[in-house]
């Protein structure tokens, strides 16, 4: 049995915001990434704890500004 599916369903590219969303949860992630490779640092000094702390705090802002993309998005769609 075939599905039914809308043809505007099926041509209808990603809305423009999905991709902004998931680049900025990319981006979010590289971060987080950074942050805890900073920790592998030995011996770990209160410079290598500010630097930890510094991008972590960049790559939490960068996880909300995402999901409040995402959020947007999808009330857009959902519509």
């Amino acid at each position: 049995m075939t599905p039914i599916t809308s043809k505007k369903a099926q041509k209808a590219p990603w809305p423009e915001s999905i991709d902004l969303s998931n680049q900025l949860f990319v981006e979010a992630d590289q971060l987080s990434e950074a942050a805890y490779a900073i920790l592998s640092k030995q011996p770990i000094s209160a410079q290598t704890l500010h630097e930890f702390s510094e991008l972590k705090r960049r790559a939490d802002e960068k996880y909300l500004e995402a999901r409040q993309q995402w959020l947007e998005t999808k009330g857009k769609i959902t519509r």
